[in-house]
């Protein structure tokens, strides 16, 4: 696994600030390959700012590191290392910076709620949810786990790694949804046309911000999720993207 570390904290980072942090993300990877994985740290000013995503259903190449929209724009802000392997897996992940204090508590996007001790517990469980993406979509493991199962494969794997966590599940209950929009409001769903896709329909990209693959048509892989906006489409060079509905044209299915 290669590590790269970019922070922009009051004074530079330390050297031993570098090797404690490459050794907790080895200590977590410990048993896992990683020959193909690059995890990219970023430690930056702000307050309630971290997140991680790992990129791991398609290779990526180096001009693939950076991104200049969305939640990683920061991104831009630092070069592309001149060691990136040809093509590569990528974990991103952005801790606070100064204003980080801990202990901590904090509640993620699906209802549970983490107290970490110190900033290596943070790190340590940020990173092993997202190893367990990549582990379930390069390595084959972990077969239809989402992310519950990575929260909770991750809690255990890093208590058992002697690191302080404590952690709540959410009530099975408050996970109920209501239904859909679309299904409750059909008539305002834009994306109406979508919804009654089966694997195999063939649909046509209007917009592709990297301009490859505009104006191709693609291959749906499976039928979209009730509230779904973005489609699993497989474009002619073979490869699997989460499209978004909004850069595909009904006009332009394929009866």
């Amino acid at each position: 696994m290669r590590v790269h570390l970019f922070a922009r904290v009051s004074g530079p980072v330390q050297r031993t600030e570098e090797e404690r942090i490459h050794g907790i993300l080895e200590q977590v990877a410990l048993g896992t390959d990683t020959e193909d994985l690059v995890t990219a740290v970023y430690i930056l000013p702000g307050h309630r700012q971290i997140r991680g995503t790992a990129y791991c259903m398609q290779w990526l190449e180096p001009k693939h590191f950076r991104t200049g929209r969305g939640k990683w724009e920061c991104t831009q802000k630092f070069g592309i290392p001149q060691s990136l392997p040809a093509r590569y897996k990528l974990i991103r992940i952005r801790l606070d910076g100064e204003k980080a204090s801990y202990p901590r508590t904090e509640k993620d996007l699906y209802g549970w709620t983490f107290r970490y001790s110190g900033f290596e517990d943070h790190l340590a469980l940020l990173f092993a949810h997202e190893l367990h993406h990549f582990r379930r979509y390069h390595l084959n493991l972990h077969p239809r786990e989402g992310e519950h199962r990575a929260n909770q494969w991750a809690l255990d794997h890093v208590r058992g790694l002697g690191f302080r966590i404590e952690a709540e599940k959410p009530d099975p209950s408050s996970r109920k949804r209501k239904p859909a929009l679309w299904k409750r409001c059909p008539w305002l769903d834009p994306f109406r046309r979508f919804r009654s896709l089966s694997a195999g329909s063939s649909l046509m990209i209007t917009h592709d911000p990297d301009g490859r693959y505009s104006g191709e048509r693609v291959t749906l892989v499976r039928p979209p999720r009730a509230d779904a906006r973005r489609l699993v489409v497989r474009t002619p060079d073979g490869r699997d993207w989460r499209w978004p509905m909004a850069w595909l044209s009904p006009d332009a299915l394929i009866e």
